[in-house]
């Protein structure tokens, strides 16, 4: 994509705007319960790797979490977010 910004000011701008469009979505509950559940698979998968039996706990919250999202969007209680 291409702007035609010439200035610092022009961008700064463009910068400012992209953000306030995007602010919604980074704020989100969706966004960071996702972003728990990345770390918690990585965490889960390390502390499996160690031989840590935490790791089998991490990893089934975050299946459980994932699984439940898959429920309540089957019985349309939750929205596709991304489709």
């Amino acid at each position: 994509m291409f702007y035609g910004i010439k200035t610092v000011k022009e961008a700064l701008a463009l910068m400012l705007r992209v953000w306030r469009e995007a602010i919604v979505f980074f704020l989100s509950i969706e966004l960071w319960l996702m972003v728990l559940v990345a770390g918690a698979t990585v965490g889960g998968v390390w502390l499996a790797f160690t031989g840590d039996v935490r790791g089998m706990l991490a990893l089934s919250l975050a299946a459980a979490y994932l699984l439940g999202r898959v429920v309540l969007h089957a019985k349309r209680i939750l929205s596709w977010p991304f489709l």
